[in-house]
């Protein structure tokens, strides 16, 4: 090189170092920081990348953790407040406690089927009746185990009486038929449609005569009949829970009284009879609180599978999908264990705030992937990694902070629901921020492509190479 050619290029350098420092004087502060954190991440990718995992694997341990409550009572203002001061005082009521060792009231049911026909979007919409087209109480068989039913029943530890001297009415309806076959003067009812019976069973012929005049005459509403045949019986019982009692207590509660319907339903009652079940307000509650539980974590299944197949039209491709699936399951995972660590149970209130943490946790890394798969003049994953971070970096950032201090607003608030939404809201911002720019950032930066559509290219050529090929042929 001679000296021309020297101080040519030692002008051009010159020039260019001009240059750069003219850039860096204007770039603004938040991409300087950025850009000093993205040398950090660079250098400690590797140690960052395998405290990411340990990190997820935790996370997920603890998640596991997260239970039903121990008391399906919502309480919405904080013990402090004087409407919950008076409530606390009322529940010390001997009023109250007598209430509460009560029970609750159920029903055991037969001639319909425990189906929902009404609009599940609408909770206003109730069910409407499905009868059991097979129930036949009629039979002698089946007016025999309806009639030893209640004793049976009432046996059991579960089965209160629902009231003092209490008789299922099939069992009245048997005591009326013998005190009227041994009347001198017994009731028109039972000269008319009883043909002289002198208890159960009765003749199938006038079985359906008998009891729907007998229920008629005794205003009886757990015997239902229509056209003169009797289509439902059921009777009350007491259970010994109540709405608010642990939901561990619920099910194990609901379990011992199915089994035990169940058993009956088997090996007891004839085939006609023998599609009975039991039924309480208390246990539509316990499977509201349950169902809501399987929702959420059927929400968080979905919100992954969505997101990523989202991410995988929109960027084609597979390890970037792969990818960003794993850091919405980390920020998923990562503040459910942190509700846990809170002590939080996924109660009423702490389901709605889920849907929450769903739906912000997929927002924050869908950005970074779109920036790491659309630059340009990149060569590897080093220059994506940074052009995604340098370029969605400021957004995601101000985004967090602006959800961040609503979030924080709301912490003061007197209704408890609003605080648990806060409270939410600050762990899903702040694990989601982690997520982008920690956990995803330093995977593209580790194992992340360095042609993410290479696949999809591919792939795309072919079908383009053998649709041209096709076009030729039919051509020629």
């Amino acid at each position: 090189m001679n000296n021309t050619e020297k101080i040519s290029s030692e002008r051009n350098e010159l020039r260019a170092g001009n240059k750069t420092e003219e850039e860096d004087s204007t770039t603004s502060i938040i991409h300087r920081i950025l850009t000093s954190y993205y040398n950090i991440l660079h250098r400690f990718r590797w140690v960052l990348f395998g405290l990411c995992f340990a990190s997820f694997g935790a996370s997920v341990y603890f998640a596991t953790h997260l239970e039903l409550p121990n008391t399906s009572q919502v309480r919405m203002l904080e013990s402090s407040n004087e409407y919950e001061r008076r409530w606390e005082w009322s529940i010390n009521l001997l009023s109250t406690v007598a209430l509460a060792e009560s029970g609750t009231s159920a029903y055991v049911i037969w001639g319909t089927e425990p189906a929902d026909t009404g609009d599940h979007n609408d909770p206003t919409t109730w069910s409407q009746l499905k009868l059991d087209e097979t129930f036949d109480p009629s039979t002698e068989a089946a007016q025999l185990y309806l009639r030893d039913f209640c004793g049976r029943f009432f046996e059991e530890d579960f089965a209160l009486h629902p009231s003092p001297n209490f008789e299922c009415a099939i069992n009245r309806f048997d005591r009326w038929l013998k005190e009227q076959s041994n009347s001198t003067n017994p009731d028109s009812a039972y000269v008319d449609a009883c043909a002289s019976a002198i208890g159960l069973p009765v003749s199938p012929d006038v079985f359906h005569d008998c009891l729907v005049s007998w229920s008629y005459e005794m205003g009886e509403n757990t015997i239902l009949s229509y056209s003169g045949v009797v289509k439902i019986i059921y009777f009350p019982f007491k259970s010994s829970i109540r709405f608010d009692d642990p939901n561990s207590v619920l099910e194990e509660e609901w379990n011992l009284i199915e089994q035990w319907m169940d058993n009956d339903a088997k090996y007891v009652a004839p085939t006609e009879v023998s599609k009975h079940f039991f039924s309480s307000a208390t246990f539509w509650w316990f499977d509201t609180n349950k169902n809501m539980f399987i929702t959420a974590v059927g929400a968080a299944c979905i919100a992954i599978g969505a997101a990523a197949m989202v991410v995988l039209i929109a960027s084609r491709s597979f390890i970037m999908t792969f990818l960003c699936a794993l850091s919405i399951g980390y920020v998923l995972a990562s503040v459910t264990s942190m509700m846990v660590a809170s002590g939080w149970t996924l109660g009423f209130l702490e389901s709605i705030c889920f849907s929450i943490l769903i739906g912000i946790s997929v927002d924050f890394v869908i950005h970074l992937v779109h920036a790491y798969v659309s630059a340009e003049n990149c060569e590897n994953r080093s220059e994506r990694t940074k052009f995604a971070l340098l370029h969605m970096g400021p957004s995601i950032l101000a985004a967090g902070f602006t959800t961040f201090a609503a979030a924080v607003v709301m912490l003061f608030a007197v209704i408890i629901f609003f605080q648990k939404f806060a409270t939410v809201l600050l762990f899903t911002i702040l694990q989601a921020t982690v997520a982008s720019f920690v956990v995803f950032l330093t995977m593209t930066e580790c194992i992340g492509p360095s042609n993410p559509t290479y696949i999809a290219d591919r792939i795309q050529e072919a079908i383009g190479c053998k649709g041209k090929q096709a076009s030729q042929r039919q051509s020629s």
